[in-house]
């Protein structure tokens, strides 16, 4: 992956203005970081961190560096404990896999529902969320950034996938065609939406879904566009829901150990957060791009596209809104207090970003935006202390 450029500032020239404003007294100390990733080395997201490595370099002058570890350090269900206890600086976390530790996180992430009920173009709706949800995150959810620091990690962005489809061995398009079918569940939202859509929801990791489809276990899976190829559904898949069930998944894309990010002068945390807004960027508009090429590839294979009848589109639209309301409830009983006003909060930051992204592009015009919306705006002074 080509390595951005968006932030071209000399090293000598953020040292000296952070001088000049009394937070260091002399150049910063060289760093040496190690991001730990749960995606294997070559996969797109290790990739994009590949990225936000050299960004952080660039952005530092060279004073911070950071070297990647894919699959090896930790894997994501070691993240949270792992850069926790310092066994790396950096880390991907996927909160949907830490309930009890990011209750506040978790309910914020499963609105990303919210993009079914906002008018904008669907495809760029993870452009939209990422940066609602790290807006949300870092400026209006003290109980996320709590909740971080109790696990001893500092949020710096986040980040989501395209949209969710239906892709299936068999034609779904109306109600009575979800109705029994089996359907491989990636997390609890998709699991209310197959179950209130008369389906029946099967849970089994992304690693077994290719064989199940194949054997027959199940009928289709609830996946974005790019899982047609990094998990070689392309090849079993004979029919796809394009505007079924929709939402994404979203992780905390860089979170920084927190003893790590108090060691850093605030020219570095600048320089990580400079690296977070790119990697965010580049994740988002990667997964969009292989999204686009994977449907036109899977068309060249026969595979049919079509969208739910308007009648089974009408009712999904229908139960996500009162499935945001009851999301109110079900995080209440978690801990997760001023539900509604979150869910509004993040209506309006959607409704806010959808607007932002509508002209974005290129991954840099889409890094400028989350930095200059976003992560600009952080006081790294006392953030994360």
């Amino acid at each position: 992956m080509k390595v951005s450029k968006f932030f071209k500032s000399s090293a000598s020239a953020l040292v000296l203005a952070v001088a000049s404003a009394g937070m260091v007294s002399t150049a910063a100390e060289a760093r040496d970081l190690r991001y730990a990733i749960g995606w294997p080395a070559g996969a797109l997201p290790t990739e994009v961190i590949e990225t936000y490595a050299s960004e952080v370099g660039e952005a530092s002058g060279g004073d911070v560096t950071v070297k990647v570890y894919p699959l090896s350090l930790l894997n994501f269900l070691e993240s949270t404990s792992g850069v926790r206890d310092g066994i790396a600086d950096m880390t991907t976390v996927l909160t949907p896999y830490f309930l009890s530790e990011f209750p506040a996180t978790n309910f914020a992430t499963e609105l990303a529902s919210l993009s079914e009920l906002v008018e904008g173009d669907a495809d760029r709706m993870a452009f939209a969320f990422s940066g609602a949800i790290m807006d949300y995150v870092m400026f209006n959810c003290k109980d996320c950034v709590n909740e971080f620091a109790a696990q001893n990690h500092v949020y710096t962005a986040g980040a989501g996938t395209p949209p969710y489809m239906l892709q299936c061995t068999k034609p779904v398009a109306t109600e009575e065609d979800l109705k029994g079918t089996r359907i491989r569940t990636p997390g609890a939202f998709w699991s209310r939406w197959i179950e209130a859509m008369g389906a029946i929801p099967v849970s089994i990791s992304i690693n077994e879904t290719f064989e199940a489809l194949n054997q027959g276990v199940i009928d289709c899976t609830a996946s974005s566009a790019s899982e047609l190829t990094n998990f070689s559904f392309i090849d079993v898949v004979t029919d796809v829901t394009t505007n079924l069930p929709g939402s994404s998944f979203v992780s905390a894309l860089t979170n920084v150990n927190g003893d790590t990010w108090r060691g850093l002068d605030d020219a570095g945390r600048t320089a990580l957060l400079k690296g977070s807004a790119v990697a965010a960027a580049e994740m988002s508009y990667a997964y969009y791009n292989e999204a686009r090429d994977n449907i036109a590839k899977a068309k060249e294979r026969g595979i049919t596209f079509r969208e739910a009848d308007a009648a089974l589109r009408s009712q999904s639209v229908e139960w996500i809104g009162k499935d945001v309301e009851n999301l109110v409830a079900i995080y209440a009983e978690r801990g997760v207090g001023n539900g509604e006003e979150g869910a509004a909060k993040i209506r309006e930051l959607m409704t806010k970003w959808v607007a932002l992204v509508k002209d974005v592009q290129s991954a840099e015009q889409l890094a400028d935006l989350y930095w200059t919306e976003v992560l600009s705006k952080v006081d790294v002074s006392t953030y994360g202390h």
